[in-house]
């Protein structure tokens, strides 16, 4: 009881409420960016801190979309999509959310240059020098917003 009082309260402050406000903003600069640059979320964007790319339009999987990512330093999640055609444990999706990049500071701006990043590798699955590149931005952009500012 104690936990969810102490939740409560924290979900009150007017500093939680402006971070969930952000999280909302960096996803729908997210899903518009990666549509403009061609890729097909499924709900045609997103209200809340989630969004889902289809990938069958890429002639990838989500697995196979994932695991490139990875491999550029970019983290995400295979995920089924409505009606998709393929298991569970290989599906045409990828789903992304925001909080993990609002947490460390990321706005607008670096929404932006993530979902450039995100659909230049999707499409373009097995191009190891873009990944080699996107890895470097990817340590540039986190290097401006670590995670402990202390350390």
């Amino acid at each position: 009881i104690a936990a969810k009082a102490i939740c409560f309260k924290e979900a009150m402050s007017d500093e939680f409420k402006n971070y969930q406000r952000q999280i909302v903003k960096n996803a729908k600069i997210l899903a518009q960016t990666l549509m403009e640059n061609g890729l097909r979320i499924v709900s045609g964007g997103t209200d809340n801190h989630l969004m889902l790319i289809d990938c069958r339009e890429l002639n990838i999987l989500g697995k196979q979309g994932a695991n490139g990512l990875a491999e550029a330093d970019i983290y995400t999640n295979f995920n089924t999509i409505p009606y998709d055609p393929n298991s569970a444990f290989n599906p045409s999706g990828i789903r992304l959310g925001t909080p993990a990049l609002t947490t460390r500071g990321f706005k607008e701006e670096e929404m932006k240059i993530v979902g450039k990043m995100i659909a230049d590798i999707l499409k373009d699955i097995n191009n190891e020098n873009l990944k080699q590149k996107t890895k470097q931005m990817i340590k540039s952009l986190t290097e401006k917003h670590p995670i402990y500012q202390d350390l």
